[in-house]
């Protein structure tokens, strides 16, 4: 891989729900909320992500299906926390 190659840092299982995630997905920052990975400035990274019905919503949903989603859980699309080495 070359140096600045693009590196998974943050990996997701689309297949588990959002709290069953190998790492913690964060819905907001905080400063006692511990950084999930580390990369280095200029380093490229990727970052998978969980949409934020935390996969209610399928590609085979309607727009009336969307309609009737509880929308009462917690948003799942989360910052990064992510530690940037210097």
């Amino acid at each position: 891989m070359a140096r600045y190659g693009s590196r998974l840092v943050v990996p997701v299982d689309l297949k588990k729900k959002p709290w069953e995630q190998e790492l913690p997905l964060h819905n907001r920052w905080h400063p006692e909320i511990p950084p999930v990975a580390e990369a280095t400035t200029g380093e490229l990274f990727r970052v998978e992500m969980i949409d934020f019905s935390g996969g209610a919503i399928t590609q085979n949903y309607t727009a009336e299906d969307a309609k009737h989603v509880d929308l009462s859980a917690v948003s799942f699309l989360f910052l990064l926390c992510l530690c940037v080495k210097v």
